[in-house]
């Protein structure tokens, strides 16, 4: 049920780890401190009850890929026509073409780029870039995905919707340079602001709460954890933990006394307790406190995610709850930055 390491103390320099789709060797994540997390959090995405009435659509164009995550903030003066979305790509296309480091192939090809409403759902645009060889014959060099999965708050006023299109998070595959590109595209022409996404601890124990515990079928994936030992014990860098996917399940109806799937609100004090029963086992398991330790990766049936803000999901049918729960944390994010830039005005006329 867990992965139990092998005498530490005499193998100073080993890394305890099992695989997982991610490197191990990354940075340790900062944390944020507990007393700025979030108390609940709404799942208002199609992960409850009504998620049955809802059409499943074939994402199979996004599973088993590795998507890096940024954050966006509105995009001002962004149209979601036909129209516009020639008029963008052929932009992008001048700015692939102009950058210094140039993605031209070695087999003298040209790249072209697409703007598309995804899946006829004007909350997610596609953005492709494709490589088009002269010998015949085109592949896809970059995917992006701009996405808005029913958060709660705006941070747009109602009074400016008109004149900003809010997509809190776009994931890319691709290479990084072309990356850049396009997000340098959109910060210029549409005057937002682009940052990476990654995820504090408090972050992966609300993902690991939410997406460990959905019933994913018989033969589903197990759940990892992987603890950062950095800074920490030196030698080991991870230690990784596995857990059933059906005790994960089993544990959260006994603690809840109720399934995830039959609730629409997530407080803070339930992850708490669920991660808490968790770590607990592993505690008394391996004697080791991982609830002083910082996550650095979750997996789940549904998705893997890294701090440093990468994703991998595997199930169209669940696809909605990871997607919910990444543009809940950017749009907590944007607003907390927007808070604290925000400084009161003086009144000196008294």
């Amino acid at each position: 049920m867990t992965e139990t390491p092998q005498n530490s103390s005499t193998v100073p320099s080993k890394v305890l780890h099992v695989y997982t789709p991610f490197s191990a060797r990354r940075r340790t994540p900062g944390t944020a401190p507990y007393s700025q997390r979030q108390k609940n959090r709404k799942l208002t995405a199609p992960s409850n009850e009504s998620f049955e009435s809802v059409e499943i659509f074939d994402y199979s164009g996004l599973l088993k890929k590795t998507w890096r995550l940024y954050s966006l903030s509105p995009l001002y003066n962004f149209k979601v026509n036909a129209r516009s979305f020639k008029k963008y790509a052929r932009s992008l296309d001048a700015s692939l073409t102009e950058d210094k480091c140039s993605f031209a192939s070695s087999n003298g090809g040209s790249e072209r780029s697409s703007f598309t409403v995804y899946k006829d759902d004007p909350e997610a645009v596609q953005i492709q870039v494709t490589e088009k060889r002269n010998g015949g014959g085109s592949t896809i060099v970059l995917n992006a995905l701009m996405f808005c999965v029913d958060i709660g708050d705006h941070p747009v006023p109602a009074a400016h919707k008109a004149h900003f299109t809010y997509y809190p998070v776009i994931m890319i595959t691709g290479n990084k340079l072309r990356s850049n590109v396009v997000l340098n595209w959109l910060e210029r022409h549409f005057d937002c602001h682009t940052s990476p996404l990654t995820f504090s601890n408090n972050d992966l124990r609300w993902i690991l709460a939410c997406c460990s515990t959905r019933d994913a079928g018989h033969k589903a994936a197990p759940v990892l954890l992987q603890y950062s030992l950095q800074n920490v014990c030196e030698g080991i860098k991870t230690i990784d933990c596995r857990f059933e996917s059906t005790f994960c399940r089993e544990l959260w109806q006994r603690i809840q006394n109720t399934s995830l799937s039959s609730l629409t609100t997530l407080k803070e004090d339930d992850v708490e307790t669920f991660v808490g029963a968790l770590e607990s086992h592993l505690e008394y398991t391996m004697h080791i406190v991982f609830s002083k330790l910082t996550l650095s990766e979750v997996g789940t049936p549904i998705a893997y995610v890294s701090s440093q803000g990468k994703i991998k999901l595997f199930q169209s049918e669940d696809i909605y709850l990871p997607l919910h729960l990444v543009s809940s944390i950017a749009n907590d994010k944007l607003t907390q930055f927007s808070l604290t830039q925000t400084k009161p005005v003086l009144n000196t006329t008294g």
